[in-house]
């Protein structure tokens, strides 16, 4: 089963999610996210990343992804 791997300030952070349900063409809030901060995501298979992943430089910052997704959560418990 194949794994996601993202890019955390510098350091690589793997999302334990199958590459099958990550290809949800951007949907999920972590991939909104990394969009709305400047990072880029993939319609095809679903895969995000902010930052710097694998020789390519997108925007955002750790902290302004957690307060993305920190809001996002807490609007949806409303």
């Amino acid at each position: 089963m194949s794994r996601l791997a993202i890019v955390v300030g510098g350091t690589v952070c793997f999302l334990w999610i199958p590459v099958s349900e990550a290809a949800s063409n951007c949907t999920s809030v972590q991939a909104q996210c990394a969009v709305e901060i400047g990072g880029q995501c993939d319609p095809t298979t679903g895969r995000w990343f902010y930052g710097r992943y694998m020789g390519k430089v997108a925007g955002g910052t750790k902290v302004a992804f957690h307060d993305c997704v920190s809001r996002k959560l807490s609007q949806q418990r409303k």
